[in-house]
């Protein structure tokens, strides 16, 4: 499991995703709405003699300000299991990520908000499980 290939691929089932901007690296600035995927967590030899490793990612979506009612209804959306703005149907799409992986689930998504440029932002922290 190459870290680069994955989070690019991770990247590019984002993208599929309409008006959702995507970066796989931490960029200084986002325009929302953003996805952003993080770094991977590494857990190495899940089996014995290297049969596979596996990892976590955490992708970041930041929608739009506290205080827009509107960012709350377009977070409900990406949160759906299923539908045209489902991060985890985007993902779970491609199940290999293009060979990048064995296997890709997403695990969770926890809600909260984030700091950008002194602006407070909706957003959820989806874990991506990824074996391979």
């Amino acid at each position: 499991m190459v870290p680069s290939t994955v989070r690019g691929k991770l990247k590019d089932r984002l993208a599929t995703i309409s008006g959702l901007k995507v970066y796989d690296y931490i960029p200084d600035s986002v325009n929302v709405p953003a996805g952003i995927v993080g770094q991977l967590d590494m857990n190495f030899d899940a089996t014995f003699n290297r049969g596979f490793d596996s990892a976590t990612c955490t992708v970041l979506l930041i929608v739009g300000r506290m205080s827009e009612q509107a960012a709350q209804a377009k977070l409900d959306g990406y949160l759906a299991g299923s539908g045209a703005t489902s991060v985890k149907a985007a993902i779970e799409a491609d199940a290999t990520l293009s060979g990048a992986v064995q296997t890709v689930r997403v695990a969770s998504a926890t809600s909260g908000s984030v700091q950008v440029a002194g602006n407070d932002f909706l957003a959820y922290r989806y874990v991506v499980d990824l074996i391979g």
